[in-house]
């Protein structure tokens, strides 16, 4: 049977509210599994930089420029895109525009396993599905942090040569620890660790049933998400280890 477990740590706690009514539909993967995009959409804010196009060009623009974490289409002189950089916003309702959000840097004509253990295109769905249940729930969008990724990773390697399922590192760390250890200045953070799960449906089905994995991919003071799968064959008990890390920078 697979297994999975949750923790939540608080340094700091904020509340943000938005009056504007966000979209509550989800993304889908474009440009190769390297954004998340959507029709009849806008962010507001955090423009550094526009280019003339069309809107199917828009995800390979962003993806390939490393400054661009974020975009907007609309039909503006013919039609632009809207370069965003920093934290990605709610998304709100705009007929005629799209939106979308870069998930991977990786070549646009490559597509290969990462250094979280996933595909692009297991990357890509999982953070599809953590968001389409933001986005069910109105709360913003999770965006990737590299720093947390490592440190999924890092812990899923961790586990999976232990083969045990745990929070607490080989070395006596927690999950608040190994984000800081990468940089990751949180204020909030939180972790969701499982075994034996094959698939990615498979975790987050298993992660959304569990009350207290649910209150981590709903928790409205997170704002980034890293996750890693490594799996170890000569583990008698299990032989897949998820770790999703979570935080909120200071």
């Amino acid at each position: 049977m697979a297994r999975y477990c949750g923790f939540t740590f608080i340094a700091v706690f904020a509340i943000a509210t938005i009056a504007s009514v966000p979209v509550t539909s989800a993304f889908q993967v474009g440009s190769n599994d390297r954004v998340m995009w959507e029709t009849h959409c806008t962010y507001f804010g955090n423009d550094y930089g526009s280019k003339s196009g069309l809107a199917d060009t828009c995800g390979d623009t962003c993806a390939d420029d490393s400054t661009c974490t974020h975009w907007t289409w609309n039909s503006f002189n013919g039609g632009t895109c809207w370069l965003k950089s920093g934290t990605t916003s709610t998304k709100f309702r705009s007929s005629g525009a799209d939106c979308g959000y870069v998930v991977s840097r990786s070549s646009s004509t490559t597509t290969s396993t990462s250094s979280n253990g996933l595909s692009a295109s297991d990357s890509a769905e999982m953070l599809a599905r953590l968001n389409e249940y933001r986005a069910q729930n109105d709360l913003v969008a999770l965006t990737i942090d590299n720093r947390l990724t490592v440190a999924a990773a890092l812990h899923s390697q961790d586990q999976a040569t232990r083969c045990e399922m745990t929070h607490t590192g080989s070395n006596g760390l927690h999950s608040w620890d190994r984000v800081k250890a990468q940089g990751y200045d949180y204020s909030v953070t939180a972790e969701n660790v499982a075994a034996g799960q094959k698939t990615v449906d498979d975790v987050m089905t298993s992660w959304w049933n569990s009350a207290g994995h649910r209150a981590n991919i709903l928790n409205g003071d997170l704002v980034n998400v890293g996750f890693a799968l490594t799996s170890n064959p000569n583990c008698s008990n299990y032989v897949t280890y998820w770790t999703q890390d979570f935080g909120s920078e200071l």
